[in-house]
């Protein structure tokens, strides 16, 4: 597997659609709510989207903030969620990021019901994973993936499989 592919906002939205696929989820109606470039010294962009989610009974609007920047995604960014929800007309929000959290932000997604998704080089997470040897990867095997963000205990943040179960326990 040679370098990884760009991450623009077209291939954004497939793989985040493909990733809540994966965790078990039924996404329904996925649109593009909103698309802007960053400002510098960014380089990058924020992509929103609006899908429908559901697993079994449960059903819920989510606005999906998709962000490709070069710094981590700070509590600005966390805090003015909720009020791009109310105005999307979502009742649930994710904020889903190519650079991480910082603690505060974190702390801050914790708070509001928020949940946080990081993409990842798969090739990283599978090696990390113990299903196979380091450096020999499955055909399969796409090159990014997205793993939920959270923190231990002891305040040390974690990454995890994305799981449905996660988005059913969100306000």
């Amino acid at each position: 597997m040679g370098a990884l592919p760009a991450v623009t906002p077209e291939y954004y939205q497939i793989l985040v659609i493909r990733e809540l696929r994966k965790a078990g989820l039924d996404v329904g109606d996925p649109t593009v709510h909103r698309r802007s470039e960053l400002p510098e010294p960014q380089r990058g962009f924020v992509l929103e989207l609006l899908v429908t989610l559901s697993r079994g009974g449960w059903r819920t609007r989510a606005l999906l903030a998709c962000y490709r920047r070069e710094d981590l995604v700070t509590r600005e960014i966390v805090t003015a969620l909720p009020s791009r929800i109310k105005a999307a007309r979502a009742e649930c929000g994710i904020v889903v990021t190519t650079a991480g959290f910082d603690n505060e932000a974190i702390a801050a997604a914790e708070a509001a019901g928020i949940l946080l998704l990081a993409v990842v080089d798969s090739r990283k997470a599978y090696d990390t994973s113990g299903w196979g040897g380091e450096g020999h990867y499955p055909a399969w095997l796409p090159a990014h993936g997205v793993q939920q963000v959270g923190r231990d205990p002891d305040g040390t943040i974690r990454l995890g499989p994305l799981e449905a179960a996660s988005f059913q326990t969100r306000r």
